[in-house]
């Protein structure tokens, strides 16, 4: 298998590389997020009219993924460093951050109702053919039994599946949102390189 001897050896070499994905905490245990803005008005979306109310993609997409590098029991502490630093800058910051996560977290519960939905519909209607399936496998002795037998171990098992699966993967999705949009804010002074 060199294959499997390939991948090994490159495993290893990636483990010597040294981690520029790390993160560092504060002195209150919380992860930090280094954020640099020269220009204040890229942390906002070009679209935003008259102030910031709405993050830039760009800028979502950067936090996802630090935060994805940050184990969950972490909180976060996200440091914006832009020219021209003051308390009015990091509200706005703030209240885009709130206002940006909220709103994904509204999709997550909404998801989650509805797969709470679709499961308990798919258990009950797995649970009506196996009743089903007992009551032809007694009876009759014929091929329909087993397309009901099966009939009803796809529904059992997509209605489980969908319960306890991908609901732990939309919360683990919720506690990731509901930690940046609660994140503590800090705002520097951004330093050239």
């Amino acid at each position: 298998m060199p294959n499997s001897s390939r991948i090994k050896k490159l495993k290893n070499k990636l483990k010597e590389i040294e981690d520029g994905d790390g993160f560092v905490c504060d002195e209150n245990g919380k992860a930090i997020i280094n954020v640099g803005a020269e220009n204040y008005d890229d942390i906002f979306s070009p679209y935003c009219y008259k102030g910031g109310d709405m993050l830039s993609s760009s800028l979502v997409e950067y936090l996802n993924q630090k935060s994805n590098v940050i184990p969950l029991e972490y909180d976060l502490t996200i440091k914006f460093h832009v020219k021209d630093a003051t308390e009015e800058k990091r509200k706005e910051i703030q209240s885009a951050l709130k206002e940006n996560y909220q709103s994904s977290i509204y999709g997550v519960d909404l998801r989650m109702r509805r797969t709470a939905i679709f499961s308990l519909c798919f258990i009950l209607i797995g649970l009506l053919f196996t009743t089903l399936y007992i009551i032809t496998n007694n009876v009759w002795h014929i091929a329909i039994t087993y397309i009901v037998d099966l009939l009803a171990w796809v529904f059992l098992w997509e209605g489980i599946d969908a319960f306890f699966l991908d609901r732990r993967m939309m919360k683990i999705d919720k506690i990731k949102a509901l930690r940046l949009a609660t994140a503590n804010v800090e705002i520097v002074e951004f330093e050239p390189y």
